[in-house]
C-alpha cells in the first residue's frame, strides 16, 4: 500500500506505468537487446469487481470504439429471456462509466479466442511491445532477409483502462524507450493502432525517427489526393503511368497459404516496380524526397533511352505514345500526405514476411493467457490500476526470464550441434511439380468486391 502511494503522488518521480517498465527491463540482459524492431499489440485484463448485469448491456463509451475493429461473433442475449442491464455505479472522473468496485476498471471490446466469442468487458487493457527481428535487407518486391533470432522479450508494457485511445497508451512509451532500453526504428502492430489518427500515432513515431509496418484495412486502401506528380496507392507513391489493372488489387484472404497466396502476391510485386524510391529521408519538417521507377533503374522503356542502360533485370515497359520524359524530376512529400507509409509496399511478398515479424507479440499474449500464467479474472485480485500495474511488473519480469533462459538454452543446443554445409538445390522436382491440392484461384487479380 505505501509503495501504491508513492506511485501515486510521484513522490520518487515515477509512476506505476514506469516502475513497471523498470521491472520487466530488469529481467533482460544488456546483449541481448540487440534488435531495432518491436511488435506491438494488446490483450484483455478482466477486473476482479463484480459486474452486476449482462456484459453485453455495457455501453463502449472510450476512444477506442471508434477505431477497434469489431468481430461479428459478439455475444447476444438468449430469445425470449429477460435481461438485466449492467449496473452503473458511478461515472468516473475521465466522464466515462464505472460498472464495478474497481475505481478504474471501464468497459471495452475484446477479439474472440477459442474459448469465448467476442464482445464487451470490463477491466484494463494491457499493452506490450516485445522484441522481434529486424529487417536486415529486402529488395522491396520478393525477397526479404530478417536478421538473427533474437529472445521475444517485453520490452515495454502499459496498463490502462479498457476502452482508452490505444495510439495515446503505447505511443509515447515507444517514444521514451529509445532512450531508456534500446534505439526502436521499426515498429510492427496490427489496424488497432494504425487504424487511429496519424497525429497519435504515426507522426509522432516518424518525428522519433521509428518506422511503420502495418496491415492495411479495406477503407484504408485505394488511391488517395495527392498534390505532387505521382499516385498515392495505398499509402505508397507509385509512378503515374502505373498501369490501369495494377491499381485495384484483390488482397490475399486471411488464411491463404501456398500458391494461393503467391498468386495474390504476383501482382502486388509487379505493382512494386512502379513505386517512387525515397531519394532521401526526412528533414527537420519531416519531408521526404523521392525518385520515380524509371530513374531508379527499377524499368526501363525504349521512349526513355537512357534508362535501356540500366541493366536488363529491370523489366521493360511501353509508354503511350507521345511520352517524352519519365517525371519532372526529384518529388517533395510533405508528411501530411503520406499517413500510412512503410518501408516495403503492402500486399507484396517481401511485406508477408516483415509483416510475419508480429508473430512474436501473438505468443507473448498466449503465453500470458495460459502456457506461461494466466492473467483471466482472478489472477488479480485486487482494485485499481497502480496495484494491478505493481503486480504486472513482477508478472512480466518473470516471463521475461522465462524467455531469456529459453533462447540461451535453444543457443547452447544449437552450437553443439555439428555444423553441415547448406545446399540450395534449385530445379527440383517440388519446382517442377505443381501440387492439385495447392490451386491457384482464377480470379486472384480481380478487383475487390
Amino acid at each position: 500500500m505505501k509503495l501504491c502511494h508513492v506511485l501515486d503522488s510521484q513522490e520518487a518521480g515515477i509512476d506505476a506505468a514506469g516502475f513497471a517498465n523498470e521491472l520487466a527491463r530488469a529481467a533482460i540482459p544488456r546483449d541481448l537487446l540487440t534488435s531495432r524492431s518491436v511488435a506491438v499489440d494488446g490483450t484483455d485484463v478482466e477486473t476482479w469487481g463484480a459486474l452486476r448485469g449482462a456484459s453485453f448491456t455495457v455501453e463502449l463509451d472510450g476512444d477506442a470504439a471508434d477505431t477497434q475493429l469489431v468481430d461479428g461473433q459478439t455475444a447476444s442475449p438468449p430469445v425470449k429471456t429477460k435481461v438485466k442491464t449492467a449496473k452503473v455505479f458511478s461515472i468516473g472522473p475521465d466522464g466515462r462509466k464505472r460498472y464495478t468496485a474497481d475505481p478504474d476498471a471501464r468497459a471495452g471490446h475484446r477479439s474472440a479466442t477459442g474459448s469465448r466469442n467476442a464482445g464487451p468487458y470490463v477491466g484494463y487493457e494491457l499493452h506490450l511491445a516485445v522484441q522481434t527481428r529486424d529487417v536486415r535487407w529486402t529488395n522491396h518486391i520478393d525477397k526479404t532477409t530478417l536478421g538473427p533470432e533474437v529472445p521475444g522479450v517485453i520490452t515495454t508494457c502499459n496498463l490502462v483502462p479498457a476502452g482508452s485511445h490505444r495510439g495515446d497508451a503505447i505511443v509515447d512509451a515507444l517514444i521514451a524507450s529509445k532512450t531508456a532500453i534500446s534505439d526502436i526504428t521499426d515498429v510492427v502492430w496490427d489496424p488497432g493502432y494504425s487504424l487511429c489518427q496519424p497525429g497519435t500515432t504515426s507522426y509522432p513515431l516518424a518525428q522519433a525517427g521509428i518506422e511503420q509496418t502495418l496491415q492495411l484495412v479495406t477503407h484504408q486502401r485505394g488511391i488517395r489526393p495527392f498534390a505532387g506528380e505521382a499516385l498515392l496507392l495505398d499509402g505508397q507513391l507509385y509512378s503515374p503511368f502505373l498501369p490501369p489493372e495494377l491499381r485495384d488489387l484483390a488482397a490475399p484472404p486471411r488464411f491463404a497459404r501456398g500458391a494461393y497466396r503467391r498468386a495474390y502476391e504476383e501482382s502486388f510485386n509487379r505493382r512494386a516496380r512502379w513505386r517512387l524510391v525515397r531519394h532521401a529521408g526526412p528533414d527537420s519538417d519531416g519531408v521526404t524526397r523521392w525518385r520515380c521507377p524509371f530513374c531508379a533503374g527499377l524499368l526501363r522503356s525504349r521512349r526513355f533511352p537512357r534508362t535501356m542502360r540500366r541493366s536488363r533485370q529491370a523489366p521493360m515497359v511501353e509508354m503511350p505514345e507521345g511520352v517524352t520524359q519519365c517525371c519532372s524530376g526529384i518529388l517533395s512529400a510533405p508528411p501530411a500526405e503520406l499517413p500510412i507509409t512503410q518501408r516495403i509496399p503492402f500486399g507484396t511478398t517481401a511485406w508477408r514476411v516483415s509483416m510475419y515479424r508480429r508473430q512474436v507479440v501473438e505468443s507473448a499474449n498466449s503465453a500470458l493467457k495460459g502456457a506461461f500464467t494466466d492473467l483471466s479474472r482472478g489472477f488479480f485480485r485486487v482494485f485499481g490500476q497502480t496495484k494491478l500495474s505493481v503486480l504486472l511488473g513482477f508478472t512480466l519480469a518473470a516471463y521475461n526470464l522465462d524467455r531469456v533462459r529459453s533462447f540461451r538454452a535453444k543457443k547452447t543446443e544449437d552450437e553443439a550441434k555439428p555444423l553441415r554445409r547448406a545446399k540450395r538445390r534449385q530445379g527440383t522436382w517440388g519446382d517442377c511439380i505443381s501440387r492439385d491440392d495447392d490451386p491457384v484461384p482464377p480470379s486472384a487479380t480481380d478487383p475487390p468486391d
